[in-house]
Parts: C-alpha cells; structure tokens; sequence
C-alpha cells in the first residue's frame, strides 16, 4: 500500500513540477527578472509538495533573520525533500548552488539557468573556484546564497565533513552566515528510497547568524568547524 501511494503522488509531483517549471519560464521571458521564478518556487511550487507528502513543517528561529540583510545560507543534507522544505520555510528569496549534472536537464536546466542557479562542478577544481566568484558576485550585490556544505548526502546518520568552498565565498564577500538544522526530513522521504513517502512532521530550525567580519584564510577551518558544531547542535 506504501508502494502504490509512493508512487501515486511520484506521478503528482512530476506533474506539478512540469507545470510549475513551465509557468516559471515563461514569467521569466515575460519579466526578463529572475525573482519572477524564485518566487514561484518560494509561494507556489514548495508548499504543494509539501502538501501532497504529507509533511506538516514546522519552523523555528525566524526571529533571527533580519529581512535587510543578506546571508549565505548552509544547511545539513539529507533528503530530497531538503530543497522543498527551505525554499518553503525561510522567508527569504535565495539562490542555490547546485550540482552541474542538473543543468543538462532538459526545461528545467534552462529554467534554473535563467533563474540564476549557479552550477559547480565538483569535479574540477578551476571551474568550482570559477563557480564560487559567480556566488560571491551576487553576494555583493545584495542577494542571498544557499549551500548544503556537506556537498551531498549518502543516507548516514550525522553530518558529513564540511567543505570548504561556502567559506571562501563568506571570507570573500564578508557576509554572515545563517545556519539552519533540517530535522526529520529523511523519515517524510528517505534517500535510500523514493518509494516509501510517509507522511510526518518535519521541522526547519534557524540558528542565529554567524558572522564573517575579518575572516581570512588561516581561520578558514576554524569556521568552518564552528559552524559545523552550530548545526550539529541545531538538531540535538
């Protein structure tokens, strides 16, 4: 029974997405403004899925988000439903650093593409430092970044060794950093498994902003850590 309504609201989702990814590129040839998709992603898009899973979120600590700033968002990685559950959650437009295997997606690349989604590849260590200037770019220009800093997630139990690359970028454009903890989102939608959806509750918690202020390279590891144990705490 799990199987079949896995699979039933598979089918919705894909529907959804196909329709929200169309509606989003033609708001973008009509507006020449990326915000017009990230915001259809934000109030149209994520609460829909949200909704067909079944996943009743709950979120924490908005009190330290200062709308007037901006930040480069890192948070723990572990599910599909990770990117649904921030876009939804955090009442901030943001742009994320995805995997460069995404862009070649047909419509939906090119929508990220023009939504202003910036790729890396993390294969190649010129291109991700190319990748990550485009990041610090929009930073200075007022725009918020999100980053899993994990770089991925493999379905094991705690948070993986943190890359370094989302604190360059915070060292470069000397922006805040705003951890946030993504709890139980791996029992809504397990990675290990597409086919056993499960409704749940899920909650996004919000720690309050690190900041960056004379950061530099020597203390790079140092924050890193330190934020690594911001999170870790975040979930207990």
């Amino acid at each position: 029974m799990i199987k079949f309504t896995s699979i039933l609201k598979l089918i919705i989702l894909l529907i959804w997405s196909i329709l929200i990814i169309t509606l989003a590129f033609v708001a973008i040839l009509l507006t020449f403004n990326s915000k017009s998709a990230m915001w259809i992603a934000h109030k149209i898009w994520t609460p829909f899925i949200l909704f067909v899973l079944g996943a009743k979120m709950n979120v924490t600590g908005l009190e330290h988000i200062d709308k007037s700033k901006h930040y480069i968002i890192l948070a723990n990685h572990t599910s599909n439903l990770d990117i649904p559950m921030l876009t939804a959650g955090l009442p901030l437009i943001f742009y994320y650093v995805a995997k460069k295997e995404m862009q070649k997606i047909p419509l939906l690349g090119w929508v990220m593409t023009a939504a202003g989604i910036i790729f890396i590849d993390r294969e190649n260590k010129m291109k991700a430092i190319r990748s990550m200037k485009i990041a610090g770019n929009k930073v200075k220009k007022g725009k918020n970044i999100m980053i899993f800093p994990e770089g991925t997630f493999d379905g094991s139990k705690g948070l993986l060794p943190f890359k370094k690359g989302a604190f360059h970028l915070a060292m470069h454009a000397q922006t805040d950093i705003l951890p946030v903890a993504i709890v139980n989102a791996e029992d809504v939608w397990p990675e290990q498994s597409s086919l056993k959806l499960k409704p749940g509750k899920v909650e996004l918690r919000i720690g309050k902003p690190i900041s960056t202020k004379g950061l530099t390279k020597d203390k790079i590891d140092d924050m890193s850590d330190f934020t690594r144990q911001t999170i870790k705490k975040l979930l207990l």
